[in-house]
């Protein structure tokens, strides 16, 4: 392989020296044999194009996906376990270490070992791919790991010129709004071309978990009330936000959306970089709290109905040469949003391989240096539900963070829990 990154893969990448890296944690009893770990990623970096290629870039600023055939193994990391939270640590440098050294792959594991308990930290470049391409190495390890007889099926890298059919690539009104979007762009990155880039350094993240019995009732009371989950836990996010005094809010946040859903093309189990994104406005607080949650839902999907992923990739083609431009804005700007939100669902993993037991599961984690690095991930394993809030000091000080949090777990309990016990979890 040897292109051109597309714009929005492009975004995702920001320079070498620029980690936009997505972090998976995963805790495992049993014992690892480190012959087997090294051999279960031959196995993955074999498989998966996107392990074999490095990002270069040329004398005009764009980067290039570049297949080397002498690029070397995908790095493992051992370090000691010398508590329940050395992995926290273990996450923090994995998240502020570029890929930036020469012919080795965007994707690394960090392997935080004692003799029975384990955590593996499963990071890669969010240029390769998202959470849920973290969550396929993951997976794809440990049943390798579990089986060393696992046989992974290689496939093509995608084009995605080839994402687009002909017909919309052909189409003359695709073609017009594709410059005039790329028109409007160039202007606009212009006006704004003397802002300065907001140095992001001190990041944090925040993780709580719901207990079994806390999800499971959880679960219970939306579909009795006929309440949507995703949109519910949108919903008081949007809230919490709101009351927080010290953080500027624009009542309007983004919803992650996995773009495989729109291309049948990309495989589930294939490494892919970019989500789709939808907005929602903070509903208005004039009805009950079913009504809004259902509103915010009817207005996601109805924009999901309307997502046509061939002419996003077709106009984001016409702002590949504006990618030096709009990176720079990208680190200068501060979003126009108040969150992300990511609703991973049930972590696909099983609950044992072989003689290995996971026994807890952290939503993978990307950090955006670029932008608003505010975000708030969900996901299930295991009967339990679990919560990231990730953002940085000086655009959402991690008091104000504990405070959004409190108020949307408290939120939560008022209007779906009231009668039933919900612990507001110790934020670590």
């Amino acid at each position: 392989m040897k292109r051109r990154l597309g714009f929005l893969e492009a975004s995702m990448y920001a320079g070498a020296d620029t980690p936009v890296n997505v972090v998976f944690p995963v805790k495992i009893t049993g014992e690892i044999d480190e012959a087997a770990l090294v051999s279960a990623l031959q196995k993955i970096q074999q498989k998966h194009p996107f392990l074999n290629v490095t990002v270069e870039t040329d004398a005009q600023g764009m980067p290039w996906y570049v297949t080397s055939e002498s690029i070397l193994p995908i790095p493992l990391r051992i370090v000691d376990r010398l508590s329940e939270e050395t992995w926290i640590d273990e996450a923090e440098t994995e998240w502020g270490t570029p890929f930036n050294q020469t012919n080795l792959p965007m994707a690394r594991i960090a392997w935080v070992r004692s003799g029975q308990v384990s955590e593996l930290l499963v990071v890669c470049h969010h240029c390769i791919g998202d959470a849920t391409s973290a969550m396929t190495i993951m997976r794809e390890l440990l049943e390798c790991l579990g089986n060393p007889a696992t046989n992974l099926p290689r496939y093509l890298a995608f084009l995605p010129q080839a994402l687009v059919p002909e017909a919309v690539r052909k189409n003359i009104l695709n073609r017009l709004a594709g410059k005039a979007i790329a028109g409007i762009t160039r202007v606009f990155l212009l006006a704004v071309s003397g802002m300065k880039e907001v140095v992001k350094d001190h990041f944090y993240t925040i993780r709580w978990k719901l207990s079994e019995e806390e999800t499971a009732t959880l679960l219970s009371v939306c579909k009795e009330e006929g309440i949507h989950l995703n949109t519910a836990l949108i919903l008081v996010f949007m809230r919490a936000f709101g009351r927080a005094r010290n953080v500027r809010t624009s009542g309007r946040m983004f919803a992650s959306v996995d773009m495989r859903r729109f291309l049948p093309e990309i495989q589930k189990d294939h490494l892919f970089p970019f989500p789709s994104m939808v907005g929602l406005e903070t509903p208005k607080e004039k009805n009950g709290f079913r009504e809004q949650a259902n509103a915010l839902k009817a207005r996601l999907h109805k924009q999901l109905e309307k997502t046509d992923a061939a002419r996003l990739l077709l106009f984001s083609e016409y702002l590949v040469p504006l990618y030096p431009r709009s990176i720079k804005y990208a680190k200068a700007g501060k979003g126009g949003h108040d969150f992300a939100f990511a609703n991973i669902g049930r972590i696909p993993l099983n609950e044992t391989y072989g003689p290995l037991r996971v026994t807890e599961v952290h939503c993978p984690l990307s950090r955006f240096p670029m932008g608003n690095p505010s975000k708030v991930s969900v996901s299930t394993f295991r009967g339990r539900m679990d919560f990231a809030f990730h953002s940085e000091e000086k655009y959402i000080a991690r008091q104000d963070a504990e405070f959004i949090i409190g108020t949307a777990m408290k939120l939560l309990k008022k209007h779906l829990l009231e009668s039933r016990p919900l612990t507001i979890p110790d934020l670590k």
